[in-house]
């Protein structure tokens, strides 16, 4: 494990955002895993201002999503493929033929998609207050693959401002399996609601109840953190 510990939030979303990008401009045919919420906004923000300072192309990269809430209408705001449209795909011009979005229909799974992708390069996740990533809550396994589940009411405490209509209690979501067998993995934490999160990463392995801990064996796993975020734990800054 790899930690980056930056002084703001934005100096951490630059970060993030830049490291993609340096990706990409290697190798433009790039497998991107995206990641939805808040703490993402700043991420892809960066990310369309500097591709375009720096003329990268997307048009052969290709995207799968992290999550997607179940049982709500296709225009509703708080679909997650609504909030990339908004934030990312409309503004960068990716077309839907560049993105996927989780998907268990007959006996074509996600995995195999991802698989015949050729693997996800960068996965990038955020981490929730009881250390889920994705919608893999507490009490999810190590080997566990892209399935419905059903949302913690701290999760979606933690996101009730985001619905205005139906309040979704199931999603489909990548399983922690599935992201561990992404080549990298990008994990950003920001601010003090994070920090309880990420002591218990630092000082846990393979713990089920914080499904986090079970990046730590990834051999490309990178933590990024604000000063906030990283206020519990023994590291300077």
């Amino acid at each position: 494990m790899k930690i980056i510990l930056s002084s703001t939030p934005l100096e951490a979303s630059n970060f993030v955002a830049e490291r993609v990008l340096d990706h990409i401009q290697g190798n433009p045919c790039s497998v991107i895993g995206l990641a939805t919420g808040k703490t993402m906004i700043p991420v892809y923000q960066q990310w369309i201002k500097s591709a375009k300072d720096r003329l990268i192309d997307h048009s052969r990269c290709f995207f799968f999503m992290l999550d997607e809430y179940q049982d709500l209408e296709s225009d509703d705001s708080a679909k997650f493929e609504n909030f990339l449209k908004n934030h990312f795909f409309t503004p960068m011009n990716i077309r839907r033929d560049q993105y996927a979005l989780p998907t268990m229909q007959g006996d074509f799974s996600y995995e195999e998609l991802i698989k015949e992708s050729g693997g996800i390069d960068i996965q990038l996740l955020g981490i929730g207050r009881n250390g889920h990533v994705g919608f893999n809550e507490p009490g999810s396994k190590k080997d566990s693959n892209t399935r419905i589940v059903f949302l913690s009411s701290n999760t979606l405490e933690a996101n009730r401002d985001s619905f205005t209509k139906t309040i979704p209690t199931k999603a489909l979501s990548m399983g922690v399996g599935t992201i561990l067998r992404s080549k990298s993995i990008l994990l950003l934490a920001i601010g003090k609601s994070k920090s309880d999160a990420i002591k218990f990463l630092m000082n846990h392995h393979d713990d089920e109840s914080c499904p986090a801990t079970y990046l730590k064996n990834h051999p490309h796993f990178t933590l990024v953190l604000d000063s906030e975020a990283a206020s519990k734990i023994n590291l300077k800054i």
